[in-house]
């Protein structure tokens, strides 16, 4: 029995010998911060952060404004209503930033750069107002000519082009809504030489305001419109000129969704779902304001990559 007991304190005694020799000391890795307690690294949200300021005002977040808005996001736990916060002041606040403005101004700018890219190849401003210098140069020599017909052509071509450049301004103090620029976008001399006659004109327009081509009988109402100058019916509305046509396009509800289109495209690199589309164009339909469409993407888990 003694022997037993002997036996099993030395057991006893190797156990414990074997448990400290496996223990290990805990080695900390410097920087290496925990995932928050939502799941979410804090290099997520600074990619979010980053790829909001780029989307809607052009450029990334200086330190100052990343660190802010990402402890701003952390302690409202990543909150639809934080995020809110951030993309409406980043659209709206029109209070002085050096360099820049305001917020709001780069946003419009934003918008109106990307305007530019999708119907007119990203030309410059100052390629405009060159094209402008020429027209006038022309205009000159035709009075001086008495080519009275070719001046006033000329006047009309220099009216577009100031009208698309005033655009930008007409967007920011709230004269006209963005689907309306593209109204200016593709009325002018440079939209014209990129699509270069009346069936090119009317394809292209249908594709890049609507995202897709016409069926036979919008092209053919538009075509009658534009080339001949006669009356046709297109979505529900009598035209029988170019600035009829441009205009019955514009205000359609083919364009509203065109634009819900081209936000997700821009945002999400995808084309919506039909049940997104339904979702949002009613109110989109009813207010015409580019901003909620956009916000409402800028929100998602999908944009910020939280999931």
């Amino acid at each position: 029995m003694g022997q037993s007991k002997g036996t099993i304190y030395i057991i006893l005694i190797l156990c414990s010998l074997l448990a400290n020799g496996c223990q290990k000391d805990i080695n900390l890795i410097d920087g290496n911060e925990p995932i928050s307690t939502f799941n979410i690294s804090k290099i997520k949200i600074e990619n979010y952060v980053n790829r909001l300021y780029i989307d809607i005002i052009g450029r990334e977040p200086l330190n100052d404004e990343l660190v802010e808005e990402v402890l701003f996001l952390q302690d409202s736990s990543l909150s639809r209503e934080a995020r809110s916060e951030i993309i409406v002041k980043l659209m709206t606040d029109d209070s002085f930033k050096e360099e820049e403005e305001s917020y709001k101004a780069a946003f419009i700018l934003n918008l109106y750069n990307l305007a530019k890219v999708r119907c007119l190849e990203g030309v410059s401003d100052s390629e405009i107002r060159s094209q402008i210098g020429i027209a006038r140069f022309g205009a000159t020599r035709d009075s001086l000519d008495g080519n009275w017909d070719g001046y006033f052509r000329r006047l009309e071509t220099i009216r577009k082009y100031e009208a698309f450049l005033d655009s930008q301004q007409e967007l920011y103090d709230g004269n006209i809504q963005y689907h309306e620029l593209f109204a200016f976008a593709i009325n002018n001399g440079i939209y014209d030489e990129i699509n270069m006659n009346t069936f090119n004109f009317v394809r292209a327009a249908f594709d890049e305001l609507l995202w897709r081509l016409p069926t036979e009988q919008e092209f053919d109402a538009s075509f009658s419109m534009i080339e001949f100058n006669e009356p046709a019916i297109l979505f529900g509305r009598s035209g029988s000129d170019k600035q009829a046509f441009i205009d019955i396009l514009i205000q359609s509800t083919g364009m509203l969704e065109g634009m819900i289109i081209w936000a997700y495209q821009t945002m999400l690199n995808r084309q919506p779902k039909p049940e997104e589309v339904i979702t949002l164009l009613p109110r989109y339909a009813e207010e015409k304001d580019i901003k909620y469409i956009l916000e409402e993407i800028l929100l998602t888990d999908e944009y910020a990559n939280f999931r």
